[in-house]
């Protein structure tokens, strides 16, 4: 699990109050110091996890209260402290009310009062970012346990969540994105809508039928049913728009018509968007070269320095996979947890989806899959990856 940040941000019209913070504090906190907020909220947008951000009251521009106020979306779990000489029960109301300033401290200040407040600043902090931890892992757990179950009923509509997931963080680590925690979400629950609709449409869609206006019509509703369903869960907003933006092209085209374009898409909605369209692409064994020559065909859809990425890292992945290949034939009766289907399990006599390749095998669906057998045969032996038990862990969701 990511560890709390050690960051201070401060921002002080006055050098000597800056050279304070970083002389006191060298050494035990990073300081970064600003004598105005602009710059000071460009270094949060590009790192939103500071542990303090303390500011002054009179700050060029848009001031302090200003400045405090714009960098609560951008470092949503940082402590605000805020220097000010202005005592006055109108200025705490403001700053309590409207800022959700953590603390004040008067100016001046002694050095034993400031140091027992960013103290304090960064154990708040701290709280705040291991309670996140806790509740991303809960729900991420349950996440993980409904999607499993919805896999063994639903096979086909989320058959691709277990390869794009991994691809996903993958991508996201060569780009620096330090929590996969909202993308991988909008992965496993991408297919949720899908499973909503009629097989038939699904059916003609994934074999390219032709459909009517209204099956055409129906489909498009799938990431909208989706963000409707996320939206009733706290902390899922996010997830619940990318989705929702997935089918939405870089150069504007598709779902939802009235939606965003370019880089105003949402980063997950377009990793999303290319990584679905490249599973169609791709054949059963992974992704090609084949694969991404498909998606140019239409890379105005897709932003292109993402597409450069996934090219950069998904065929080097998939070549490291070929070489280090271990694959283990099973009857149903030898597979244990941990197991990684190699390919989809399929019934015997006719070949319907059971569960999808990429998945990784549980207790539950093991048993599943022994019941499925008794009642409509299953094609065995089946392949799987399997790793040394002692190399073997569980794979929590990204922090």
């Amino acid at each position: 699990m990511a560890q709390p940040s050690k960051t201070i941000v401060v921002v002080d019209d006055d050098p000597k109050v800056l050279q304070a913070f970083t002389r006191l504090f060298e050494g035990r906190y990073a300081v970064t110091t600003y004598e105005e907020p602009e710059s000071a909220l460009k270094y949060l947008k590009d790192h939103p996890g500071v542990a303090v951000v303390v500011s002054c009251m009179n700050l060029p521009g848009r001031g302090g209260f200003g400045f405090l106020l714009a960098s609560q979306s951008l470092a949503p779990m940082a402590a605000r402290i805020l220097l000010t000489a202005d005592k006055s029960l109108d200025t705490l109301k403001r700053a309590v009310n409207e800022v959700g300033v953590f603390m004040f401290i008067s100016k001046p200040c002694s050095q034993t009062d400031l140091v027992a407040g960013i103290e304090a600043g960064v154990g708040h902090h701290a709280r705040l970012h291991n309670d996140r931890m806790t509740l991303e892992k809960t729900i991420g757990g349950s996440v993980k346990l409904l999607i499993d179950m919805l896999s063994l009923f639903h096979a086909e509509a989320f058959r691709r969540t277990h390869v794009i997931r991994p691809q996903a963080v993958t991508m996201a680590r060569k780009l620096g994105l330090k929590r996969t925690w909202e993308l991988e979400m909008a992965v496993m629950f991408s297919p949720l809508g899908e499973a909503l609709l009629p097989k038939e449409i699904l059916s003609r869609y994934r074999s390219a039928k032709t459909l009517t206006d209204q099956q055409r019509a129906i489909l498009a509703t799938a990431p909208r049913q989706t963000r409707d369903l996320l939206n009733n869960i706290p902390q899922l907003e996010k997830v619940a728009e990318a989705i929702y933006c997935s089918g939405r092209g870089f150069d504007g085209s598709g779902f939802p018509e009235d939606g965003p374009s370019g880089r105003d898409i949402p980063l997950n909605a377009r990793i999303l968007k290319l990584l679905t369209d490249l599973w169609y692409a791709s054949p059963e064994n992974g992704v090609d070269a084949a694969a991404f020559e498909a998606l140019q065909i239409n890379h105005r859809q897709y932003d292109p320095e993402l597409l450069e990425v996934a090219r950069q890292v998904l065929l080097k992945e998939q070549k490291k996979e070929e070489g280090d290949d271990k694959v283990t034939l099973c009857h149903i009766r030898a597979l244990r947890p941990g197991d990684v289907l190699v390919d989809d399990v399929l019934t015997d006599g006719t070949h319907e989806l059971v569960l999808s390749r990429g998945h990784e095998l549980t207790g539950t669906t093991i048993r599943r899959l022994d019941h499925y057998n008794h009642v409509a045969g299953i094609r065995q032996p089946i392949r799987v990856h399997r790793q040394p038990a002692a190399q073997k862990q569980a794979e929590p969701l990204s922090a």
